[in-house]
């Protein structure tokens, strides 16, 4: 817009409102071409208020022309409360002072706007103001300000950093689940809530953010103000301004101590479920052994051999163990015999008796119940040690057959490992010791 817009306009001429204030025009025509390219709104009145000039970016805003503009009163382009505040600032301009304040304009169409508004006396007793419209950073401020009291009073512990990991923001959520106040942590550093031995894998995760800028749900431990230690899942994200430069960071934590120690009881009573499971299965198969067995006995076609080979068979796989050996006792010869094996090489078969006098079987007698014995292989009562050396058998359990009070003979349980025997029960093999006894000398007796 040019300065003709002041000069070359008839009607405007002839108005009340221009006709004693050309001096004032003046002082603005001085500077017409710069009010015209600024970016905010620009008033010129009277020293009665009344409009004398606005600029292109005014008439754009209020929505009113130049030519609507002049000779209305300032006021008439505000709110109520904007006329009252306004007045109030018009008595500085008779004592010569500038002043600044905020008004809401209502323009052509009703719209309310938003204005800080500068405003400072003319020399011939006038008034000039320059309005800065606010509406958008009103609206990040509400924006801001709805953001913040999201973060501040979300259920979640959310707390932001500055690029040094200082606290600037604490929120509701991360006051119940740490215990401090935001203003007992404000501006300190987030190490507070790290354990010690956490430190080194805080490390590792900062190194992981800046690398991919976020990471999300990471289980940790972190401490609370009375030092104790929670279960959380850690979630961080760099947060950077509009020249991609580190700003600071956005921490949110979720607790999840109670869901870990809800997790660990129904795991506890799950692994129970599993035992007692395993517990009913071991003794169905037990069930089904001594069925086998006892069937085996009184069936006519199935012979001793067979009879035997079923209960080492039966045995290893009911004790977990490495290798059964079943011996029989010759009272004439006073050795105890290989009637049967499983889980051994041939080799075993060369050692086809053993002496019973002075030996690990005599002890397991005197005990009168089955005995476990710890690194066998270096136990010089053992008969055999090239034969558990050549398969690494450390432990053996020994279980005394009699009837009728009679040594009948023994079966050996060999393992590698002595944890395999931990809950083996000694009732148990006990019991089936017997069951197998009688088998075997049922069977034996009916094929003399």
């Amino acid at each position: 817009m040019s300065t003709s817009r002041l000069n070359n306009n008839d009607s405007q001429k002839e108005s009340p409102a221009a006709g004693f204030d050309h001096k004032i025009l003046d002082e603005v025509v001085k500077s017409i071409n710069v009010v015209q390219t600024m970016n905010e709104c620009f008033w010129v009145g009277n020293k009665d208020h009344k409009t004398l000039y606005v600029n292109p970016v005014f008439e754009k805003l209020s929505g009113y022309s130049l030519q609507e503009c002049v000779g209305r009163d300032c006021v008439s382009f505000f709110d109520e409360e904007g006329k009252r505040i306004i007045n109030q600032h018009h008595g500085l301009r008779l004592s010569g002072k500038s002043s600044q304040y905020e008004a809401n304009m209502v323009s052509k169409t009703g719209r309310v706007i938003p204005l800080l508004i500068s405003g400072g006396p003319t020399k011939e007793g006038g008034t000039m103001g320059i309005f800065t419209n606010l509406s958008k950073l009103k609206k990040l401020s509400r924006q801001e300000k709805v953001t913040r009291q999201i973060l501040k009073f979300s259920t979640e512990a959310i707390v932001i950093l500055d690029q040094n990991r200082h606290i600037s923001l604490w929120n509701n959520g991360a006051t119940r689940l740490f215990g401090y106040k935001e203003e007992d942590v404000l501006n300190k550093s987030i190490d507070i809530v790290i354990p010690s031995e956490e430190v080194e894998t805080n490390q590792r995760l900062l190194a992981e953010v800046e690398e991919k800028g976020h990471i999300k749900n990471i289980e940790g431990r972190r401490q609370t103000k009375n030092g104790e230690a929670i279960d959380v899942l850690i979630s961080v994200t760099k947060v950077l301004d509009e020249e991609n430069h580190l700003i600071g960071y956005l921490v949110i934590y979720r607790d999840v101590t109670q869901q870990k120690r809800t997790n660990n009881e129904l795991q506890k009573r799950f692994e129970t479920i599993q035992d007692a499971y395993k517990e009913l299965g071991l003794q169905r198969r037990h069930l089904d052994y001594l069925y086998e067995i006892i069937d085996s006995t009184v069936n006519n076609e199935t012979s001793l051999e067979s009879l035997e080979k079923l209960i080492v068979s039966a045995l290893c796989l009911l004790t977990k163990c490495d290798a059964a050996i079943l011996r029989i006792y010759d009272e004439r010869k006073k050795v105890l015999k290989l009637a049967s094996c499983f889980g051994v090489s041939p080799k075993w078969l060369d050692k086809h008796q053993v002496k019973f006098e002075n030996s690990l079987a005599s002890e397991a007698f005197e005990n009168k119940r089955p005995t476990i014995i710890d690194d066998v292989d270096n136990n010089p009562k053992h008969q055999g040690s090239s034969l558990l050396k050549m398969h690494r058998f450390k432990t053996i359990v020994l279980i005394p057959l009699s009837i009728n009070k009679k040594i009948f003979g023994t079966i050996s349980l060999y393992a590698t490992d002595a944890s395999k025997f931990r809950l083996i029960e000694t009732d148990f093999l006990e019991k089936i010791g017997k069951q197998c006894t009688i088998a075997l000398f049922a069977k034996k007796t009916s094929q003399k």
